[in-house]
């Protein structure tokens, strides 16, 4: 894996410029595409036993190694500047010294162009075009001293120049839709790292608001569980309170371990009657009470409702074996219970409790006594 990597970095260039790794890419594939023309001669060189090949092939690796190390530094430009002008002056040198014909090696100064397309920018592809004209020239001058073979030279240079001429146009044409192409991949690219930093920002945002809304959100729930607990401790309070004045409205007190007396004061409706019930019941159950006192000398008014009350009270105090005595029944009270015909056959009656708690202390065995039937009449 690690050689792997190695070797990939031989042939791969890493910057961060986009173009000028497009470029430095492409000179070296040229590069490493000369360094293996350059050894697949080897063979012929020796074959043929041409020993100045042979010099000017292991001259030629090096340089291009240092050639190779300075294109991965990111010197694109020196490099191809470099190589250009290698091959230049063996293009001129080479009909100079009678070692090809000019027709042949005119030629070859059309790879510049190539090599200048896929490296160099507009200006200097036609900078080249323009320096190899001048050297293509120059090589024309310097062949003339040897024989040539048809076509002319005029012919020929005017065959090279135009064709340099429209390979410099396609170079041109290539450079420039690479440019525009990544020119717009950047301008993308930096549309986008935009939209994704508004998208971040966005998020940010989005996270305060909601850090925020939560925030507020938790101190309202809190605000309103405070609010629901003192409420319970209100109705809590309200409960205890009612029970309380349950209590107070309708006290039933023991005075001895079998007696009990409940004075009655304010009106008595409905709800107050089956409360009354309910508790004398409870405590005749609880207290094993044999004698039960109801004291009405705070009732406002005894009609026959109140009545009804009473000996209801009494009736389901009797079959608990209690009996029930009532005091407290004032003159005009007794009047009005006699003008609506209400009778109390089985309820004990006397004006006073003083009355009332001196007949228990005389005769203590109410609970042995049989009880009449209940009769109301109204």
């Amino acid at each position: 894996m690690f050689a792997n990597q190695r070797l990939r970095r031989l042939f791969i260039m890493r910057h961060p410029d986009d173009d000028l790794r497009r470029r430095g890419q492409n000179l070296l594939a040229v590069l490493w595409i000369l360094i293996i023309i350059t050894l697949l001669s080897i063979p012929t060189s020796v074959i043929h036993g041409r020993v100045g090949s042979l010099i000017n092939t292991f001259s030629a690796l090096p340089v291009a190694m240092l050639l190779l190390w300075m294109t991965h530094r990111g010197w694109v430009n020196w490099v191809t500047m470099i190589m250009l002008t290698i091959n230049t002056v063996s293009f001129v040198l080479t009909p100079a010294f009678g070692s090809a014909d000019f027709s042949v090696i005119s030629y070859y100064f059309i790879i510049n162009i190539f090599i200048a397309g896929i490296v160099l920018s507009v200006k200097m592809i036609w900078s080249v075009l323009i320096l190899n004209i001048a050297a293509l020239t120059l090589t024309a001058v310097l062949a003339q001293q040897f024989p040539q073979d048809s076509p002319s030279l005029l012919t020929t240079i005017t065959n090279v120049v135009l064709l340099m001429i429209f390979a410099t146009m396609i170079a041109t044409l290539n450079s420039t839709t690479t440019t525009r192409t990544l020119k717009e991949v950047h301008a993308a690219r930096a549309e986008t790292l935009q939209a994704n930093q508004a998208l971040i920002e966005s998020h940010a945002d989005l996270e305060r608001l909601v850090a925020d809304r939560t925030a507020i959100l938790s101190a309202t729930l809190a605000e309103r569980e405070a609010q629901a607990q003192a409420l319970q401790e209100a109705l809590a309070t309200q409960e205890r309170l009612h029970s309380l004045i349950i209590d107070l409205s309708l006290p039933i007190i023991p005075v001895r371990h079998d007696t009990l007396i409940v004075p009655l004061v304010g009106s008595l409706d409905s709800t107050r009657a089956h409360t009354l019930l309910q508790r004398v019941l409870s405590q005749i159950e609880a207290q094993r009470a044999r004698a039960l006192i109801l004291d009405v000398t705070g009732l406002p008014l005894v009609d026959s409702q109140v009545a009804k009350v009473l000996l209801s009270t009494a009736e389901a105090a009797r079959l608990l074996g209690a009996e029930t005595t009532l005091v407290g029944i004032r003159p005009e009270v007794a009047q009005a219970l006699v003008s609506l015909g209400v009778e109390l056959p089985q309820l004990v009656t006397y004006a006073t409790l003083e009355q009332a708690l001196e007949r228990l202390k005389r005769e203590p065995m109410y609970a042995g006594t049989e009880l009449r039937a209940t009769t109301l009449t109204i």
